[in-house]
């Protein structure tokens, strides 16, 4: 209830600032790519768009109840799995723009964030975010191929962070076109306070092989008559008391002990590659995390990543559906670099989109295989996903 008014007084906020301002012209409301639209002008700008996503999740083996997602640990039941509000614009200025977003299953406020963009090449951002790791992880739950993201996602990703980041584009239409990343972060989680003096730091640079930035979704909706994608590095250093982050805010990977503030030092590497060329897409992420137990004197290497494809079929076989996608992806994280102990998802499905990312129908069934690396935990799943965004 508490995160329900916060919601609202920050609306109210918005529109109050709207309000100190003078000879603002008649209010403009409209229904546009984002849901509504009201505006004032050129300098204020909001913007509320409503997303739903329902799912059926079945599993099957000899453990039916196992974690299999970065948010998905309800499984064999139908659920409203997300449900949230998002809201967006620009005051004063154009180009200082804000972004809310409240979750009504979990009641938390997910997102909020402060953006000075004036200049593309130097841009400064503040706030609450899913920070600009790894694509997976960064790209929105409504805009993935599959109904939700790999097993690897939940080992590598950093997820939800409070801190302040600049970044830019850099060249765009020329050999060169890139953007960059640069941030520090609390380094504890979402909604969470600085323990220590110790902060995660970030650093990212994504070349735009295309000359141009890609969007940042998945899937090659717009049939791209020229090849379109990035290849991207990214570094990351935190010491805290968690060794993995999700929605929920900092927590423990399978075989870590909850900690003590600073007992884990983690630092990741992560390399990139989209591409995407005339219905089809491809997506590959690979990382590498050391964790240094500082209370125990024990170092843990971690390896692992996700290939994963689409395909619209109507582009090679004209009876096809145009809304049709074919959707394949393999995951895999190992404690080794000899990949003797791992833990490996191979999953396959299909799209249908009614309008895009914003209105569409998944499934997918996957083959999972020793999960949280437990030998015990095998089994198939089949999931089936209504997305929708107006």
């Amino acid at each position: 209830m508490k995160q329900t008014l916060l919601m609202m007084l920050l609306l109210v906020s918005v529109l109050s600032l709207v309000a100190q301002e003078d000879n603002v012209p008649e209010p403009n409301l409209r229904y546009g790519e984002k849901g509504w639209e009201l505006s004032y002008g050129e300098n204020y700008l909001m913007t509320l768009e409503w997303r739903l996503q329902f799912r059926f999740a079945g599993i099957s083996g000899q453990q039916t109840d196992f974690y299999v997602q970065d948010e998905d640990n309800v499984n064999s039941t139908f659920a409203l799995q997300r449900a949230r509000l998002k809201v967006g614009g620009h005051v004063y200025q154009p180009y200082l723009k804000y972004y809310l977003e409240y979750d009504f299953p979990s009641n938390n406020l997910m997102n909020w964030v402060m953006t000075i963009d004036k200049y593309k090449g130097l841009q400064v951002k503040i706030g609450q975010w899913k920070i600009n790791y790894n694509t997976e992880r960064y790209v929105s739950s409504g805009k993935q191929q599959f109904v939700d993201r790999s097993i690897a996602n939940r080992y590598f990703t950093f997820d939800r962070q409070i801190g302040a980041m600049i970044q830019g584009e850099l060249f765009d239409g020329q050999i060169g076109s890139s953007m960059y990343h640069v941030g520090v972060f609390n380094g504890t989680g979402r909604g969470a306070v600085n323990e220590s003096n110790d902060y995660l730091w970030l650093a990212r640079y994504q070349w735009n092989f295309s000359r141009t930035q890609a969007k940042m979704s998945f899937g090659d909706l717009e049939r791209s008559q020229v090849s379109k994608g990035f290849l991207a590095v990214s570094a990351a250093t935190n010491q805290s008391a968690y060794t993995s982050f999700s929605s929920s805010g900092g927590g423990e990977l399978p075989g870590f002990s909850p900690g003590l503030s600073r007992q884990y030092q983690i630092n990741q590497l992560g390399v990139e590659l989209m591409y995407k060329y005339k219905g089809f897409s491809l997506m590959n992420e690979n990382h590498i995390k050391t964790i240094d137990d500082q209370v125990n004197g024990v170092q843990t290497d971690l390896y692992g990543g996700y290939l994963m494809a689409g395909y619209f079929l109507s582009e090679l076989i004209s009876f096809v559906p145009e809304p049709l996608e074919l959707i394949a992806r393999y995951s895999m994280v190992s404690y080794s670099d000899a990949w003797e102990e791992k833990t490996t998802e191979l999953t396959l499905g299909c799209n249908w989109f009614f309008s895009g990312h914003r209105n569409k129908l998944t499934f997918d069934f996957s083959f999972l295989n020793n999960v949280d690396f437990n030998p015990n935990y095998d089994g198939l799943r089949a999931r089936v996903q209504w997305d929708v965004s107006f």
